[in-house]
Order: structure tokens, then sequence, then C-alpha cells
């Protein structure tokens, strides 16, 4: 086999990882969650009385946030300790898919219903609703 094989078995390969991680991600995130596009998640926040939940870090959230939001970092939902209220709709975002799906689950877990759970699809930055700063 020569090396323009080897590179594009490589690249091929890579490829197929990439794109299965991110089709998991996305079938995870709908299973324990309602993804909503940014446009439907602004007109959702602002239709709503629900809880807006920033899960990034709390230097991210410092920076900029949604107008609204409190900040509750990843790892309290882990710990069961988010303190939410099941009766209102919980308004998730953060900056990668991932993170956010990883609370989505742990917030089923707890026994917070899918339906009353929504994730912002594509993070923070194609927020385009109010912020702060």
């Amino acid at each position: 086999m020569n090396l323009l094989t080897t590179a594009i078995i490589v690249v091929v390969v890579w490829g197929l990882v990439a794109l299965g991680s991110w089709l998991w991600v996305f079938l995870s995130a709908k299973t324990s969650a309602v993804l909503l596009k940014p446009i439907d998640f602004t007109k959702k926040i602002s239709n709503e009385n629900g809880q807006i939940i920033d899960v990034r870090e709390s230097a991210a959230y410092k920076r900029s946030h949604i107008m609204g939001a409190r900040n509750i970092p990843m790892a309290n939902f882990s710990q069961g300790k988010s303190g939410l209220r099941k009766d209102r709709d919980i308004f998730l975002y953060d900056e990668r898919l991932r993170d956010v799906v990883r609370v989505g689950k742990s917030l089923k877990k707890q026994g917070y219903h899918k339906s009353k759970i929504f994730i912002l699809r594509g993070g923070f930055s194609r927020y385009d609703g109010k912020t702060t700063k």
C-alpha cells in the first residue's frame, strides 16, 4: 500500500468516526430533550415563563449570556444539585451540544419530562436574541 492510499483511508475513517460521534450526540439529545433551532428557541423563551439555564463555566457566563439566564455549570447537574422546578419549562444552552446533552439526560433521570426540556441547537454563539454585553 502506498502513502497516498494510507492517507486516504485514514481521512475516510476519521471522517466516519467524527460523523458517527456527532450523530450519536444528536440522537442522544433528541431522546432526552427537545432540540430547537436558534430562532425557535428565541421565540419560545420570549413566550414562556421558563427557566433559562447556561451550563457553561462561570467565566464564559460572566463574559456574556442570554438575558434572564442562570448559570448552573454542568458538574452541578451530575451531582443532582440543579434546584430547578419541575412544573416549568427548562431552556438549556452552552457552547457545544455534547455538554448540554449530558445535562438533559441527567435531568431526565431526575424525573423531569422530556417535553419540558429544550436545548438550543448550535450553542450560544448561534443565539440571536437579547444577551448581556
